[in-house]
């Protein structure tokens, strides 16, 4: 045997005993020290089997499935030179590629800043971007003939405009102004046509107000028809709806900011549909029916001579498709839905098909599936059926009958992609990998991209046939970088509810140290709003990883009345949502006490927004479990948010006092004898800080301590001016104080 000297034998024994690095703040809020892989936002270019993606000063054409890359548009394309450009009268910007984004934009929009017309044959350019709720912007915007290259400012005041889209026909560009009146540009001609005059502070023409843009998921309040012709768009009246007051105090005088902004039970906007034809005449209100207290949250052109609009009444657990004819003063029905027990779904995956039957989701045998119906309501097909849920409509072949679509069919916690014949025949897995999927199928569906992740393998992105099978890796997460940081990969575990009638699922991240046998403080972030989900089989956040390298046990679960699991088990949130999200948070944080993994002297939680809601009901009406709380732009009383989404699962407070009392954290105060950090910004314009001025009210009247921190002017995600970094360091200082009485995390490794 050969003698070890003993620098050989130290080195031996360093490696031995060595310790992986831990996650250090500025790792998880400063500086990340991993490289993930991106696929990138991905634009069709129209009638090819290709895309265009932003790459540094230029844009770039790729051909699938064989991924050949050429420039589409060089940076010489946007550069001012002779007349290349011609100058808005009232900008001195006109080169559109120069991109100002204000309050992290790029992080709540995936959409890219550039449009093409049906034909292919232009693209329009927004800049200068201004944020205006979470979705909508105004912004100064360009328009380029791809032939010629020349660049033309939208207008002769192209600024500040608001919701632009080609024709169908590629000859012209709608958009709102400022005044909220939608004008029509002529392409060929230069010239503006202004549609409605009557825009105002109260009055919106083809674009909507801060509720149905952040309820129903878009700003786009107009339809081209499909001969563009004719636009149909939504006339927007909030007179009536109440007015909400923000406060920007870090001026030398004050400042407010009015929203227009119907909290549960308050009266909405109301809504009308017009339709205008582009070259002559006034717009022409449509008759759609009584409208008092209803919804008009979906409308497509059927034809160049008929709209589809979707009436929903006010409860939201009923709708109707109603068949428009503008050029007359009648409507027909078809389609409805309905969920006498809940809420009905607005998924906005619709798809009329040439022939005019409609494939859509539905609820209606207690699944989430995909239905062939005509347009009246006659079922053609269940084209899907079993115990779980289709997700999401993803492409419709219309020429081989077939659809593609997301589902959790091979397990709650994960979305794969699957293909099925309209009659309901030859169902399909395409993604055989396990985990949660994000698919991109290729316009002449010869293929399609996959994006996914598990729990133990971080991003991947391939390119597969349509049948699924594997082309070729595009890039994929290097695994090893993490595991330098000692990752623990987190779990999936079940336990039984309070009452023994229900397994619940959870997820649980340990500490890389973890002894069994020893007890851990515990952190549960949760949300738990109705129909939602926070249990999947995907990589996890580094966040939860960096708690864990602190020394707590991360864990979340899916309670009662949230999604996954069929519309029963949804429905268990309707009317009183805090009662299973309580009864069931309980039940897993004693399960993790009683099989020896929890400390019950020391049980935290976390959320933000609707888990900042989350937060302050643990600490109050689940007291005798929690002991410290981080609670991020809370709801505390959902009398205090919006009309749609509170009223959607807890009908309205007039008729449901008791649901609403005991839904409000502000009932179970009493009970508080823990530590909780509340933390708000003033100009958040989605879940308002006067939720936190009533939770410190209802505190005083209590005699209860709690600690609060503001910050100025900053919106629901917190962003500018470090606020989120500044954030997340008092919430693990907190923790750390609190539930393991320990200084402040280490800044470096």
């Amino acid at each position: 045997m050969k003698k070890i000297n003993k620098l050989s034998f130290l080195i031996l024994i360093g490696v031995i005993f060595a310790e992986n690095k831990r996650l250090s703040f500025e790792d998880v809020q400063g500086k990340s020290p991993f490289k993930y892989a991106s696929l990138g936002f991905i634009d069709w270019l129209p009638n090819e089997n290709a895309y265009l993606i932003k790459s540094k000063d230029q844009i770039l054409k790729v051909t699938v499935p064989n991924l050949d890359t050429t420039v589409f548009l060089a940076k010489k394309d946007f550069e001012i030179v002779g007349k290349n450009v011609l100058q808005s009268k009232n900008s001195d910007k006109a080169a559109p590629w120069v991109q100002t984004v204000y309050q992290n934009w790029e992080e709540l929009i995936k959409s890219s800043t550039f449009w093409l017309s049906n034909d292919g044959s232009k693209i329009l350019f927004a800049s200068e971007k201004n944020k205006i709720w979470r979705r909508s912007f105004s912004a100064t915007y360009f328009y380029m003939n791809l032939k010629t290259k020349e660049i033309f400012p939208l207008s002769n005041d192209n600024s500040q405009i608001r919701n632009a889209k080609f024709s169908p026909d590629s000859k012209k560009i709608a958009y709102v102004r400022n005044d909220n009146n939608l004008c029509v540009y002529d392409l060929t001609k230069k010239r503006e046509r202004q549609l409605t005059r009557d825009g105002s502070e109260v009055i919106l023409n083809g674009h909507f107000g801060w509720v149905y843009e952040e309820e129903f998921g878009s700003f786009d309040g107009y339809r081209w028809s499909k001969d563009s012709e004719k636009i149909a768009f939504w006339r927007e009246d909030q007179s009536n709806v109440p007015t909400f007051l923000l406060f920007d105090e870090l001026t030398l005088y004050p400042s407010v900011k009015k929203i227009r902004y119907p909290k549960a039970g308050e009266a909405n906007p109301e809504m009308s549909i017009f339709v205008a034809n582009i070259k002559r005449g006034k717009p022409k209100k449509i008759n759609v029916g009584d409208t008092d207290d209803v919804y008009l949250p979906w409308m497509e052109w059927f034809n160049s001579e008929s709209l589809v609009l979707m009436k929903m009444n006010r409860l939201q657990n009923n709708w109707t498709f109603l068949k428009i004819f503008p050029s007359g003063k009648k409507y027909s029905e078809g389609i409805s839905e309905s969920d006498p027990n809940g809420w009905v779904q607005l998924h906005r995956n619709y798809h009329f098909l040439e022939n005019g039957n409609l494939l859509w989701m539905s609820e209606r045998d207690g699944w989430h599936h995909i239905y062939l119906h005509t347009f009246e309501g006659e079922v053609l097909h269940q084209v899907t059926s079993g115990t779980w849920e289709v997700k999401k409509i993803v492409a419709v072949d219309e020429d081989r009958e077939k659809v593609y679509f997301m589902a959790n069919k091979e397990s709650v916690f994960e979305n794969r992609l699957y293909s099925i014949n309209f009659d309901g025949s030859d169902l399909k897995l395409l993604t055989t990998e396990s985990g949660t999927h994000s698919v991109k199928v290729f316009p002449n569906f010869s293929g399609f991209f996959d994006s996914y992740s598990n729990l133990n393998t971080p991003s991947r992105h391939l390119l597969k046939d349509i049948n699924g099978n594997l082309i070729k890796t595009i890039s994929e997460t290097d695994k090893s970088q993490f595991e330098e940081y000692d990752w623990s990969y987190p779990s999936i575990i079940q336990f039984p509810s309070a009452d023994k009638s229900m397994v619940l699922d959870g997820i649980i991240t340990f500490p890389p140290n973890y002894k069994k046998g020893k007890r851990y403080p515990i952190i549960v972030h949760g949300y738990g709003m109705p129909g939602t989900q926070i249990v999947y089989n995907r990589w996890g956040r580094s966040w939860n990883q960096f708690l864990a390298h602190q020394g707590y046990v991360v864990f979340s679960l899916d309670a009662r009345g949230m999604s996954g699991r069929g519309e029963d088990f949804k429905n268990l949130s309707y009317g009183d949502m805090s009662k299973y999200l309580s009864l069931d948070t309980a039940a897993g944080v004693k399960h993790l006490i009683e099989i020896g993994i929890a400390d019950p002297a020391k049980i935290g939680a976390w959320g933000w927004s609707g888990g900042g809601y989350f937060t302050g009901l643990m600490l109050t009406k689940n007291a005798d479990l929690f002991d410290v709380g981080v609670s991020v732009a809370p709801v505390m009383d959902f009398r205090l948010y919006d009309s749609i989404y509170t009223e959607r699962s807890m009908g309205l407070p007039k008729d449901n006092k008791a649901g609403y009392d005991s839904t409000s954290v502000l009932s179970y105060v009493d009970r508080f004898n823990g530590k909780l950090l509340v933390i708000h910004g003033t100009g958040d314009d989605n879940v308002h800080s006067q939720n936190t001025t009533w939770l410190v009210e209802e505190f005083v009247k209590h005699d209860k301590q709690i600690d609060v921190f503001y910050y100025p002017n900053r919106p629901h995600g917190m962003s500018g001016g470090n606020a989120r970094k500044n954030l997340y360091k008092k919430m693990i200082t907190y923790f750390n104080e609190n539930l393991q009485g320990k200084p402040l995390v280490r800044e470096a490794n």
